[in-house]
């Protein structure tokens, strides 16, 4: 499907500089033939803004003779203004303009020492346009699975690009003397869960406690134990406001913040076997001890059982991850962040990967005749947010198997961390 490039409110100076940013060399010469923008797919890839597929055909020029003509391709991220009750929400949260703002400073400078996300080619300053590199013409894509759950051979690849990004940020901060929060202030300042009054994300917990309950009265036959864990699990889940803060316990680092499936693309060897990983979405990121992001992609992308069969082994994966890569740097890891200390975090961030989990997968893991639905138009994604997304909820757990599991092991595993049984 064909779209105007004023659909992504750019200009053509907008155009010059993505193509300069791309080429690199300074001193090309070169002039735009054409730009076309396509929509990136058919189907939905995330759910906080549009996607594009934005080409160029470039004359490259030298001394104003002709040398060639360049196919450029890349990967943009706007504002999905179809919808103005998700740009209000955007805005509000200022989640696009959040991930404009890291594209523009930090993150740049935190991958000159080490690769964890997409080259930013521009980044609006009112945040509303973000134009990449294609990862995908790299060989990069996401976990093709309906589950969303990961193998311990993607887990490993997605922990080590978890201990690169988390090492950049201590290498960078040990380089200026500074935290990263000091160089760029109100960068990472909390757009999540934030106690404000007519914050949209209050209203959003406080309807993800909803359809909790909802999907607890719905499966426990335990008259008893439904009415103990209704009462119990809304106060459990809103200690997420307090688990996202700066730790003044354990040392804090560059969070992403949002690890679901769709945010962590890996790149495969000839033989299938995945050899790299990179993060994509900074719309939320954070500044919290590097166990929120650990717990967080553990609890999004594995089954409980499968997670306690394997915890220890990819705590240790990660722990000595990080060690190689502070190594790189020239740091030692017992400087930044002794084993028992990642330990004891982990542990303590146990309880933010569990409440997670519920947000995040009780809509990402929706059939996706459901999901097409509720994007579809204005209206009907109004209508969910306000309305009627407990009563999709129940009605996926009681006819897709898939996510009836799933939902029923998050749910388990949240009543487990907090000692509820």
């Amino acid at each position: 499907m064909s779209s105007s490039t004023r659909e992504l409110d750019i200009t053509a100076a907008d155009k010059e500089l993505i193509v300069r940013n791309y080429i690199r060399d300074a001193s090309t010469q070169f002039k735009i033939v054409a730009t076309h923008a396509t929509r990136f797919g058919e189907q939905r890839d995330g759910y906080l803004g549009d996607h594009f597929l934005l080409k160029f055909t470039v004359l490259v020029t030298n001394d104003d003779v002709a040398d060639g003509v360049l196919e450029i391709e890349t990967f943009a991220k706007v504002l999905p203004k179809a919808i103005p009750s998700l740009v209000k929400y955007l805005e509000e949260t200022e989640a696009f303009a959040k991930e404009a703002e890291l594209f523009r400073g930090l993150i740049p400078r935190m991958q000159k020492l080490g690769r964890f996300a997409p080259e930013a080619l521009f980044s609006a300053p009112g945040g509303e346009l973000i134009v990449f590199r294609n990862l995908k013409l790299e060989g990069f894509r996401t976990l093709q699975n309906n589950d969303g759950l990961f193998d311990l051979v993607h887990l490993e690849q997605a922990l080590r690009v978890l201990a690169r990004m988390h090492a950049a940020c201590w290498a960078l901060e040990k380089q200026s003397g500074k935290s990263v929060t000091e160089l760029y202030p109100s960068a990472l300042d909390e757009n999540s869960w934030v106690v404000k009054d007519d914050y949209p994300r209050v209203k959003e917990l406080e309807n993800n406690i909803d359809t909790l309950l909802a999907l607890v009265k719905h499966y426990e036959k335990n008259g008893k134990r439904s009415a103990s864990l209704v009462e119990s699990l809304p106060n459990c889940v809103r200690q997420i406001y307090d688990l996202v803060k700066t730790s003044t316990v354990y040392r804090n680092v560059f969070s992403h913040a949002d690890l679901w499936n769709n945010n962590v693309m890996f790149r495969y060897s000839e033989h299938g076997s995945p050899m790299d990983c990179l993060l994509v979405d900074f719309q939320l990121s954070r500044y919290v001890p590097p166990a929120y992001d650990f717990n967080m992609l553990l609890s999004l992308t594995m089954t409980s059982g499968y997670r306690r069969r394997h915890l220890s082994y990819l705590q240790g994966y990660y722990y000595q991850s990080l060690r190689m890569e502070l190594t790189r740097h020239g740091i030692m890891i017992e400087e930044m962040l002794a084993h028992e200390d990642f330990l004891e975090s982990c542990k303590f961030y146990r309880k933010a990967g569990a409440i997670d989990s519920l947000f995040i997968n009780v809509v990402t893991m929706l059939p996706r005749d459901i999901l097409d639905e509720v994007f579809s138009s204005a209206e009907k994604y109004e209508h969910f947010t306000a309305e009627s997304k407990t009563t999709k909820c129940l009605k996926a757990f009681d006819e897709c198997l898939a996510y009836r599991t799933r939902m029923v092991d998050i749910i388990e595993n949240i009543v487990d961390t907090f000692g509820l049984q």
